[in-house]
């Protein structure tokens, strides 16, 4: 069964290719765009690369032209070595089918049309539920990518780290991190919380059965039933004291296997301040969430976030770092001031105890978004975000302060956004640019939800134009959605599955300048923007990750929720 549908998805991506462009035009590469497409009343931007051109045509699916604007020089922008230009048709807003022509050459097909990301936010939250472990996915529920299940966690090892020479820990649930089968505390804790913002603006935005997964029909939001499923992992990390155990993943990392051909012993790894504070941080969002659905379980949440708090506020300084037979992912952080933040937000906003506020008080944090790492360095936004979205529960002059200093660092990157030769905010790129940019995007959605000025959705848009083709690469960095899609990610796996292309929904890293894998990886381009190989081997450029797809899920959701 699995072959014909290997065959038929072969001759539905060959048909695909062979009917576009809908010109006879070869497709100019160097035409830049969302290829997904725009809504109505969102800017409508292209980017075009050392071309010279004055001016372009909007064509239909009959060849017509319907509009014809101007092309404008950017300038040269030095990390991707290109001279850029840059055409608008914002004004127009017929809804259809359309390319852009310059020079008689044509891009990528897409549409103007509402509920634009519907497909693609979906498939950006389902992603977490193709990351499941200790369970399969039925075929009922993907008739493709259906697999068996890895890892029960049932009998897991304590490595010395974790402050235990013996016994074993039941430890089953939870996500696969990344392209890896590792599970970590930090990047999970900080993954949900990212996604239960977004489920407290909007807690119908998902409505049960529109994902279609096992939980679907229990009367409760699928996206808060695909989350709950990280949620209890994250509570079987816990120990005795309190504190909360750093990972759990072998001692190496495995060959590109399936999860159910996974045979490394798996251990519970570290214990120290950071996990502790990020558990405690998202068991106290989520317990405030979860309360009307899930009373008991939402008291359980609480007091183990409490547990939590009170074990890293008498161990303030517990770092972890690799053992010597450790090679999986670190996740190290030695500064913890974010991460009391956002404990002391979140366990405010749950039991309005005052030794919380006065932590808060007592110790502010800078205003900012610090790139890369967003693990390490997001964990205060969060914790500004759920004050900032819970304003009735916050004294007025902490919620002045926090609104002020938001708006001020989303006007700085509208600035940047208005003068950047892409219409971004970003001119570094590291490990995970894409979450830097979606990180971006998410802090400008919360400024629109602050003060409905369209200004701010208009910046948060212009940067989900870059994750969807109106970059220096011209990949569509969601896998499954594009023209020019990402075909082979690193992420075990789709690697494994013998299937041609990879699940869908997945953000890729995205270009990285530092490229950690080139001894393995030949990159085309040594240009930070353009260092990106959709190579299975490239982990520096091509791998998914829990963090990567969070705030994709958000600010695709938040767009869908205010534009229709």
């Amino acid at each position: 069964m699995r072959n014909t549908l290997h065959l038929v998805l072969m001759l539905y991506l060959f048909s695909c290719q062979s009917s576009t462009p809908k010109r006879e035009e070869s497709v100019n590469e160097n035409i830049r765009l969302n290829q997904i497409g725009y809504h109505p009343k969102s800017n409508k931007q292209f980017i075009l690369t050392d071309t010279a051109a004055t001016q372009f045509q909007l064509i239909n699916n009959q060849q017509e032209t319907v509009y014809t604007g101007r092309i404008m020089s950017n300038g040269t922008w030095a990390p991707s070595g290109e001279a850029v230009y840059m055409g608008d048709f914002s004004s127009f807003e017929v809804p259809g089918s359309y390319q852009i022509i310059v020079n008689e050459g044509a891009s990528y097909p897409f549409e103007i049309k509402a509920n634009l990301y519907q497909e693609a936010w979906h498939a950006s939250i389902k992603s977490y539920y193709f990351q499941r472990a200790s369970l399969p996915i039925e075929k009922e529920f993907d008739s493709l990518f259906h697999r068996a299940a890895g890892h029960p966690d049932i009998q897991c090892f304590y490595h010395p780290s974790s402050g235990k020479t013996s016994g074993f820990l039941a430890s089953p649930g939870g996500w696969y991190d990344a392209g890896d089968y590792g599970k970590y505390v930090v990047n999970g804790a900080l993954s949900t919380g990212q996604m239960l913002l977004l489920c407290t603006l909007y807690p119908q935005a998902v409505a049960d059965q529109a994902l279609h997964i096992p939980e679907s029909g229990n009367g409760i939001s699928d996206l808060l039933d695909e989350l709950k499923y990280e949620l209890d992992w994250l509570l079987t990390m816990q120990d005795e004291d309190g504190g909360v155990f750093h990972k759990l993943t072998a001692k190496n990392f495995s060959g590109f296997v399936s999860p159910e051909a996974y045979d490394l012993d798996r251990y519970v790894i570290g214990k120290g301040t950071a996990a502790s504070l990020d558990f405690a941080a998202v068991l106290a969002q989520a317990a405030r969430l979860l309360a009307p659905t899930h009373e008991f379980w939402s008291q359980k949440a609480l007091e183990a976030a409490e547990k939590a708090w009170k074990w890293a506020q008498f161990n303030p300084q517990v770092a972890f770092s690799n053992p010597d037979d450790v090679k999986t992912g670190e996740y190290g952080d030695a500064q913890f001031a974010d991460d009391f933040y956002w404990a002391a937000a979140e366990l405010y906003l749950a039991t309005q105890e005052a030794m919380y506020l006065n932590y808060l008080q007592s110790n502010k944090e800078t205003y900012q978004h610090q790139l890369t790492n967003s693990w390490k360095f997001f964990t205060r936004n969060v914790g500004f975000a759920s004050l900032l979205i819970h304003q009735e529960l916050i004294d007025p002059k902490l919620y002045k302060t926090l609104k002020n200093e938001h708006l001020l660092l989303s006007d700085s990157l509208l600035e940047a956004i208005n003068h950047h030769p892409y219409r971004i905010a970003l001119n570094t790129f590291e490990w995970g640019s894409n979450s830097d940019v979606l990180n971006q995007a998410l802090l400008l959605c919360l400024a629109h939800q602050l003060t409905a000025d369209e200004k701010y959705l208009m910046g948060a848009e212009q940067i989900i134009d870059y994750i969807f083709g109106k970059n220096a690469t011209g990949y569509s960095f969601l896998t499954g959605f594009g023209s020019k899609k990402v075909r082979f990610p690193h992420h075990r796996p789709s690697g494994a599955d013998q299937i041609l292309m990879p699940i869908p929904g997945f953000i890729v890293g995205g270009p990285n300048g530092d490229r950690q894998d080139h001894q393995e990886v030949a990159y085309t381009s040594i240009f930070p923007a353009k260092a990106y190989q959709d190579v299975q081997p490239s982990y520096a450029s091509n791998e998914v990750c829990l963090n990567w797809n969070a705030p994709a899920v958000f600010v695709l959701g938040y767009i869908h929720q205010v534009r229709n």
